[in-house]
Formats: C-alpha cells, structure tokens, sequence
C-alpha cells in the first residue's frame, strides 16, 4: 500500500506508545531478554535510525501483538548490524520489543531508534518469536484467540536501501495483517509479510509519522535536566511552542511540574540530530500508576461501571508485554474523570455532540484506563474462556484515544461522508453497527488521495463518537487503501 507524505499523525495511539520501557506495553515496550554489558558509545560515524511499524489491516483481526526479539541490519559490505534487542539504560537489560499493530489502520507508530554505523543498507532480518492473534468470527459473539509461539525469521530487501549519514533516517516497517493472518476452516495461521519504505528525519513540525512524526508517544520519566527529559526512545527537548497541559485529576503548567515515574503523553517530531522537539505535553497521572489502554469489547450498566478492554497497549506497574491482545475488567466509579486525548487537534465543528463520559461510553472505542496500584489478577468468572484474562483494575480516569477503521465510501460530501463496514469487521461483529459517520475537519490529513469520492476504500484514523445509539468519527487522518 503506498502512503503519501501529507498526513501528520502517527498512530501509536493510545496512548499505547510505552517505549522500550520493561514492564510497559505498547509501542516499544520491552520484554527482558537478559543482562548483559551495555553498548559502548557509538563513534561519530554513527547516526540515529528510528524504526517504525505499522500496519495494513486485517477486517476481522481485533488485535494483533508481535514479539520481535530479533532485528538485523546487512549494508552493501555483509556486515550484520543489530538493533534489536535494544539496549534499555534505565533498567539496565537487552530486551526484545513487544508492540501491538491492529489498531494502528495503516499508520506507523516508533518501536526502536538505535545508533547505526553510517552506510548503505540493503536489507533487513526480523524474527518474530510470538505473537497473539485476536479475532471475531460472524458464529462467535465473543473475541477468540490464537497464540503463536513458534519464532519465524524474515529477510527483507530493501527496494529504496537505507542509506545512513549524518542526517537520522526513518525505516517504515509494514506487516500487512490482511496477507500475514489467514483464516480457513476455524484454522488461523501467521506468516509476517513486510513492507518497506525509508525516509529522512527533516525535523519539520509537519512531518508525517514515516518522517519521525510522532502523535501520542506515552512513557514514563526517567530523569529531567533543564528544559528536556528522557523517556523511553530518548531525549526529548521542550521550548517556548511546546504546550503543557493535564487530565484525570493531573496538573502540568511547564518542566517544573514534571517529576520521575511521571506518565506522559507526548506529540514530538524526531530531529536530525537524532533527538525529539515536543509540541505537546500532557501528563497522564503521577508515579506508582497504571495505564492500559485498548478496545471495549463489552460495558455494563448505563452510565457504565463496568468495561472490558482488549489491550492494544499501557504503561505502569504490572504491566507486562504477554498482556498485549488479551482482556482485563475495569471498574467504573462515581469519581472516576472522563476526557478526549486531543492534544492539538481540533473537534469543534463537529454536526453531532463531541461527549465522551460514562453515559457515552460503548463497545468498539478505544480507551486509556488510568489507577493508582496495579492490575490484580483473574479470575473475573463472567469472562469466557474464549481469551486469557489477565485480571482487573478499578480506574481513577478514562480517556478517549484515537483508533482506525476502513471501510468503503458513500454519501460522500465536502464534510464527510458514511463509512460502510466490511460484513467480517472486527468492528461491526462486536457492535453489530455496519456503518459510521465520518465528520472532515480542516485539519483531516489526506494520504495517498486527492480528495473523498464514494466507493474508495480507505482507512480512517481519529475519534470514534456514541451518541443516541449511533456511532460518529472525527477523521484525523484519511488513507487510500
């Protein structure tokens, strides 16, 4: 699938990105692989490289985790460079990378950046060594699951080598979920099939996420020192453009509200120089935390006090990789606090109400779940034994992420347009919804596509509304699939 370069956001949504952090989820989350002596300081001739996956999906894959304990590099001489696993300073560990890819929708969120020595590239090895497929069936009312625990290695060329300077590169890593996850018979199989795209880190705000463009990077802080910090994929410098701001019961006004084992959300665009610029800051809750984040698959109650989430991603204590694509119970009080994560977008305008709460929560949406403590373990006895349960927490704070869906156009106007759903989506055999309306605002990205026309498909990335029994979309992001 091609992808133009105009689109702005990256996907890693949820808040998900927990990057390179042991313990953590998401995007970059780490599973130790052991210790060992940490990497010597890379010479000058080395230069950044940020590796970003993404996805191009699979209708009837809910969720869909991979373990990459393997990532090599051969440049034009055959000399193998590896990157994963990666190095984690704070913990002290070489780790394998653990993220999970259905939620993206054709976007690409970061899961390394390592140094690199500089050179050409010509090809990459990975090696998948699990992963857990989440999936609907139209004969099943309940996710169903299948864990694959054999290690498969791809060799991938690269078509456009990667060609590593003194400027930070960017390689975008697509498993295309609809090739890769195959369904026959009741039989599910997984064979990872890659695209490959390269580009160079400009450092504009601008840039999209194949550029370094990161929307939604979520970590915990490892250290402050002036007007920068260090979370999970580096340092991250703040100035006089980057806006703070809190949620759930946080404040945050600037560098001297921020504190170790604090957890952010970030929008940053990574430099040439291999750092990142934040344009936003947002803080998510203090130390000692937890935050899953994922997909409601089913609520209780109306307002809702009680949800069960598929996790495509979270951060915090308790947290571990095996959690990806498995579900947890969360409890719902008369304090817990309810937002949207929309750090720099914009959902005024919108022609049908922009509310997310208790009474507006419904199966389908993506959410972050923030508490204090940690998730405790099962058994919840109303789960069925259809997917592992990996236990449950009580939330001090709920937040609307952003999250995909494709689908074909119809009724398409200057404004927006009805999304039809696949008869096999995930999306429409858990909600039994078979279309949504989508809402374009002047900030909605468009990639790969001109402009909105009925019968295209496309993916479409944003915030996904309840209201009245009905489900609407803000479009961030618009592909051409």
């Amino acid at each position: 699938m091609e992808r133009s370069m105009t689109g702005i956001w990256a996907g890693c949504t949820s808040l998900a990105l927990a990057l390179a952090t042991v313990g953590s989820l998401g995007c970059g989350s780490g599973s130790g692989t052991g210790t060992g002596t940490p990497p010597v300081t890379p010479p000058a001739s080395s230069t950044a490289v940020l590796v970003n996956m993404g996805d191009t999906p699979s209708d009837s894959v809910l969720e869909c985790a991979v373990t990459i304990s393997d990532m090599s590099f051969t440049n034009t001489s055959g000399t193998s460079v590896s990157v994963i696993p990666a190095w984690n300073s704070p913990v002290n560990v070489f780790v394998a990378v653990t993220m999970e890819l259905a939620h993206l929708r054709g976007t690409v969120a970061p899961l390394v950046l390592q140094s690199m020595p500089q050179g050409t590239y010509n090809s990459v090895s990975i090696t998948v060594s699990s992963a857990t497929v989440t999936y609907m069936t139209p004969s099943s009312q309940n996710p169903q699951q299948q864990v694959f625990n054999s290690p498969v290695t791809v060799n991938i060329p690269l078509n456009t080598p990667l060609t590593v300077g003194s400027n930070a590169m960017v390689l975008n890593l697509d498993l295309n979920l609809a090739a890769s996850v195959g369904m026959s018979g009741g039989a599910v199989t997984f064979t990872p099939t890659f695209n490959t795209s390269v580009d160079i880190a400009s450092g504009n705000a601008n840039a999209t996420p194949e550029q370094g463009g990161v929307m939604g990077m979520v970590g915990i802080v490892a250290g402050t020192s002036g007007s920068s910090f260090t979370m999970g994929l580096g340092n991250i410098t703040t100035g006089s453009g980057t806006t703070f701001s809190g949620m759930n019961g946080q404040n945050m006004t600037g560098m001297g509200m921020m504190s170790g084992g604090q957890i952010l959300t970030v929008n940053a665009t990574l430099q040439p120089n291999g750092t990142w610029d934040a344009s936003s800051v947002t803080d998510m809750m203090a130390s000692g935390g937890v935050m899953p984040v994922g997909i409601i698959t089913a609520t209780t109650g109306t307002p809702a006090t009680q949800a069960t989430i598929f996790l495509d991603g979270g951060i915090g204590a308790g947290m571990m990789s095996n959690f990806q694509a498995n579900g947890i119970t969360v409890s719902l009080g008369g304090s817990t606090t309810y937002a949207i994560d929309d750090a720099g977008v914009s959902l005024s305008g919108a022609p049908f109400p922009v509310i997310f709460d208790a009474s507006h929560m419904a199966v389908g949406q993506n959410c972050s779940m923030s508490g204090s403590g940690s998730i405790q373990p099962p058994p919840y006895t109303h789960i069925p034994s259809s997917y592992m349960d990996m236990g449950g927490m009580s939330a001090s704070g709920v937040v609307l992420e952003p999250q995909g869906l494709s689908g074909t156009v119809a009724s398409a106007s200057g404004s927006g347009f009805t999304l039809s759903l696949p008869t096999d989506s995930a999306f429409t055999l858990l909600t039994g919804a078979t279309s949504v309306t989508v809402y374009q605002t002047s900030q909605t990205q468009l990639n790969g596509l001109t402009s909105i026309t009925n019968s295209q498909n496309v993916e479409v990335y944003g915030y996904l509304f309840f209201n009245a029994g009905s489900y609407n979309f803000v479009a961030m992001q618009i592909t051409g699939m």
